[in-house]
């Protein structure tokens, strides 16, 4: 999609393949939701993160779904002190999901660098992992890059647009959007076909930034 317009009978699309006439659209477009709707973007930061699957430093046996857990770690007091991650889902040759997060460098998708560097990797292994998951090397088995668009108080936006009642703006998510995509895809379905949603969506109302 290149670009919408809201008109009396609804919505106008327009992609680069041809333009379509709709009554209604959820725009929902995670790191290029700036480009959309320009009028909101400046509560929008993109920020670059780094994921890494690091190998067992013995038999990963320990790591397999049915072993070890999802989880997320919270240690010290700064609150980007936390690492999450995922089990061994690949089975042996998969490794370990260890990530956090940053919040202090700004970045746009046709920017960001998608490389992930050796320091990077290392950093990750030294700062987060090799004093908290012993049992992991520091070889890294998959490292990628993904992007988080984050509003200021790190909530969502899952609202009608305050001009066009047609177009439900479901995006950003702060980066913690997926686990909670069973919730939030109701609701929107709900918005759409009935008006409202049976879940109080009050919290992620795009009003709470113009007090």
């Amino acid at each position: 999609m290149l670009e919408f317009t809201p008109t009396d009978k609804g919505v106008t699309i327009q992609t680069s393949a041809r333009k379509y006439e709709v009554g209604q659209i959820v725009v929902s477009a995670g790191a290029w939701v700036a480009s959309l709707l320009p009028e909101l973007a400046r509560w929008f930061k993109v920020e670059r993160q780094i994921l890494v699957w690091f190998d067992a430093r013995d038999s990963i046996d320990s790591y397999l779904p049915d072993r070890f857990p999802v989880f997320i770690w919270e240690f010290g007091q700064h609150p980007m002190n936390f690492i999450y991650g995922f089990p061994a889902v690949d089975g042996r040759h998969g490794g370990v999901k260890v990530a956090s997060e940053q919040r202090d460098l700004e970045t746009t998708p046709d920017a960001v660098d998608r490389n992930v560097t050796q320091d990077e990797i290392d950093e990750v292994y030294r700062r987060y992992v090799s004093t908290r998951l012993p049992g992991l090397s520091d070889k890294c088995v998959n490292a990628v890059v993904c992007l988080y668009t984050t509003l200021p108080d790190f909530g969502f936006f899952i609202d009608c647009h305050p001009k066009h009642s047609n177009v439900v703006v479901v995006s950003p998510c702060s980066g913690h959007g997926f686990k909670h995509s069973a919730a939030i895809g109701e609701a929107v379905a709900e918005l759409l076909v009935h008006g409202r949603s049976k879940l109080d969506l009050s919290a992620f109302r795009i009003a709470r930034f113009y007090k």
